[in-house]
């Protein structure tokens, strides 16, 4: 009966309901924490997949190599250029000064030394003053976190990406030193202006290297990371110094510097001095060239972003000889033909249209000092005040001629509706510009130099002004030679046995395939004819009919062979107008087949790059001069002579005011649409050419020795200054006369045979490289045609 003792008590139920419910709870409990482990390790094994097992390689980061900017020099050494995507330049930390070293970690990171990575108490300290300011003033992310976010992971705002970064930050901080990173750190932030990293920053803002930073330069850079705009010194000087002063207060109180350092720091004025950027303005044409060039080899993203130092051949003073050559043969071509009124004249209805595209266009590209614009005519000249134009919604105010280099009779025939060219000024902020009309803003020069033995080139000057027009002259643009063709017509007879006592006819000559199915007769420039005369004379006299007979003797496919065996790739038409520079060829190509003449039969390649080295100074690229022979040596010593004699009492002997031994040739096409003059010394050889790009004439009276052969002896007396006088291998000996076969003397004054009388099919050049005209087989009966 003892078992049944209890039943029905009410305390001895109640104990048992009570240790039965405190069974269940704590099932229950111990289910919940195992529930709640559980999640913990699906949450645990969820972060692992979903972020850290696909975090990048932080290993990686050892090698990382930031996109940095590729260096052009000139043949001394001197920066005439840069590539880049980011304006970055790399400098060990070796050469960071502490004070900017503390600078930085003062405004972004105090506790950097102290922390592994990710700064606990600095998010904690963050948020609180973020709570108490009402709005973001501080930031939690540390210098570590920074490199993780600029090097390894995206832009991306998410928490996952914090994960990461914060994860990333800690592993790093194990890997690396504290310099390391800080080197990867001050080499990457961006500090305003397109510079990226303090080296680059140094030179954007204070013209020095950032080992020479002052204490308030570096206080200065060490503010502009957290608003780059905000605080830069160049859009907001104000706040710029007032973020100094939070770094340089900042510095002190960690105990970075003395409170008399900080305070005599932030006394010192800010002096901004950018470091010089407009290599471009001498040296633009060879740079974009040579920017080809490199993408040829490497590609194009790769040459922005490599670090290449690209050491070319360029000669910065023969650049600037020759810009100040072109510029000045252009003033006086310009000067010899007076101005030619402006570049059209709308109507009233026009004027509307024009005036609405010009307001779209400069809201794009707002006008700036010293730039070319077409601008239109408003309001004529007034007495005591100048004529009136508009481009976009600015003004622009020419001064009256009485204050100006230009005659009254010029202004006063500016009338409204004229679209005139004219060059930008200063200007108010009613946008109102002073502006200076240009007289001839079509007239173009070109110009290329280069050492005969080596190839390699010294200048390449593609226009009259790079900023103006990048289009490269030089390489692109296509144009006829005229008479600067006939050399290698003579070539390709001297080495079939001619030579410069040969007989040729001057007498008048009819061929097929003139104009409407008539006989093609051409003329010489002064419409006479001497009779026989020799090679000699007829080349150096640059007669036309003579050179039509010398290429009927020696044969098309003749000519057409010498001109490929020295170097002309552009095509040359199978037929005897070529004999007069009908075909179309560029500056570098014609000036190169010249080469051979003086290096004795031997065909240089031109050299525009010396040596190409690494971000880390290997050598990728070393230049090495190539050579062909291409003309027998008797051949290419005959040409030298033959081309000494056009100086001596041809077409060119206003080249002689140098006084040393040179050959060369002009030409001038049908109606004086191109002027050049190529001419060489034993050691140099210079291309000129002079033309407008809407093949305009450059005035009746224009020919190669008049507009071409003048900046040709303006820019190699400064290319000779100071070097030794040299003589060619067979040089003539009888001096500025020669008597030719038929005994017949002539004498330097005589009239000469400058202008080519050949009727070319009319072509525009653009801007951008031109497509080079293909042969026909109809060509020698339509492009004769008038």
């Amino acid at each position: 009966m003892r078992f049944f003792k209890g039943i029905g008590d009410p305390k001895i139920d109640r104990f048992h309901r009570r240790r039965l419910w405190a069974k269940r709870l704590g099932w229950i409990l111990y289910g919940l924490l195992f529930t709640g482990l559980l999640a913990c390790l699906g949450v645990a094994g969820f972060i692992y997949f979903h972020f850290i097992k696909n975090l990048p390689d932080f290993t990686a980061i050892k090698a990382y190599r930031p996109p940095v900017v590729t260096s052009i020099y000139t043949r001394d050494g001197r920066l005439m250029g840069e590539f880049y995507t980011e304006r970055r330049i790399e400098v060990p930390y070796s050469r960071f000064p502490k004070q900017l070293v503390m600078a930085f970690v003062a405004a972004e990171d105090a506790r950097f030394f102290e922390h592994a990575g990710v700064d606990l108490f600095g998010i904690v300290r963050a948020f609180i003053r973020n709570v108490e300011a009402g709005e973001i003033v501080e930031g939690g992310s540390t210098i570590t976190q920074q490199v993780v976010k600029r090097v390894m992971l995206t832009s991306e705002k998410s928490f996952g990406r914090k994960l990461k970064e914060a994860i990333l930050a800690y592993r790093i901080d194990k890997y690396l030193s504290k310099e390391e990173i800080l080197t990867i750190y001050l080499n990457n932030i961006f500090l305003g202006r397109g510079a990226y990293g303090v080296e680059a920053a140094a030179q954007e803002y204070f013209s020095k290297h950032v080992e020479d930073l002052s204490l308030a330069e570096c206080a200065i850079l060490a503010g502009i990371p957290k608003a780059p705009s905000r605080y830069s010194p160049y859009l907001n000087p104000q706040r710029a110094k007032e973020r100094q002063a939070y770094v340089l207060k900042r510095m002190a109180d960690l105990g970075y510097i003395t409170r008399e350092e900080a305070a005599a720091a932030f006394r010192q004025p800010i002096k901004l001095k950018p470091m010089r950027t407009d290599w471009l303005k001498e040296c633009g044409y060879f740079t974009e060239y040579v920017r080809g060039l490199l993408e040829d080899r490497f590609g194009k993203e790769q040459v922005m972003s490599l670090g290449l130092k690209v050491y070319t051949t360029a000669d910065l003073g023969l650049h600037q000889a020759a810009q100040k050559a072109i510029n000045e043969g252009m003033n006086a071509l310009i000067q010899r033909n007076g101005y030619r009124g402006p570049l059209r004249h709308l109507d009233a209805k026009d004027r509307a249209a024009f005036q609405t595209r010009q307001v779209g266009y400069f809201k794009r590209y707002p006008p700036r000092q010293g730039i070319l614009v077409n601008a239109l005519v408003v309001q004529g000249e007034k007495k005591g005040q100048g004529p009136v134009v508009r481009f976009g919604d600015n003004w622009g105010y020419m001064p009256p001629a009485s204050a100006s280099h230009d005659s009254q009779e010029r202004l006063a025939s500016f009338q409204p509706g004229d679209v005139v060219r004219v060059r930008l000024g200063s200007h108010d902020r009613q946008k109102r510009w002073t502006v200076i009309p240009q007289i001839a803003p079509m007239v173009q020069g070109a110009l290329v130099s280069m050492e005969l033995e080596s190839g390699k080139v010294r200048v390449m000057m593609g226009g009259k002004d790079f900023n103006d027009s990048s289009f490269n002259r030089a390489v692109q643009a296509h144009r006829q030679p005229g008479s600067a063709f006939k050399p290698i017509v003579y070539a390709a007879a001297v080495e079939k046995g001619y030579g410069p006592n040969s007989i040729l006819v001057d007498e008048p000559l009819s061929l097929p395939g003139g104009r409407h199915g008539e006989e093609w007769s051409p003329q010489n420039y002064d419409h006479t004819f001497r009779g026989p005369i020799t090679l000699a004379t007829a080349l150096a006299h640059s007669r036309n009919i003579p050179a039509v007979r010398m290429m009927m003797a020696v044969g098309v496919p003749a000519v057409l062979r010498m001109a490929k065996n020295l170097g002309i790739t552009s095509p040359i038409f199978p037929n005897y107008s070529s004999a007069l520079g009908s075909s179309e060829v560029t500056l570098m190509e014609l000036t190169r087949a010249y080469s051979a003449f003086p290096n004795r039969g031997y065909l240089v390649d031109p050299i525009f790059i010396n040596r190409i080295e690494d971000r880390d100074g290997r050598v990728l690229f070393q230049a090495k001069p190539q050579r062909h022979q291409v003309l027998k040596q008797e051949t290419a010593d005959t040409m030298t002579n033959l081309l000494v004699g056009v100086v001596q009492r041809g077409t060119a002997t206003r080249v002689q005011v140098l006084n040393r031994p040179i050959g060369g040739k002009t030409g001038t096409t049908n109606q004086t649409r191109d002027a050049w003059f190529i001419g060489f010394t034993p050691s140099v050889i210079t291309g000129v050419w002079v033309g407008m790009d809407n093949e305009h004439s450059l005035g009746p009276k224009e020919t190669g020795s008049q507009a071409a052969a003048p900046i040709f002896i303006n820019y190699m007396q400064q290319a000779l200054k100071g070097q030794p006088v040299e003589h060619f291998a067979e040089e003539i000996k009888d001096g500025h006369k020669q008597g030719g076969s038929d005994g017949e003397e002539y004498d330097d004054e005589e009239p000469v045979d400058e202008q080519e009388d050949f009727y070319p099919e009319k072509k525009t050049v653009n801007e951008g490289t031109p497509k080079p005209p293909e042969p026909s087989k109809n060509f020698f009966k339509n492009d004769l045609e008038g």
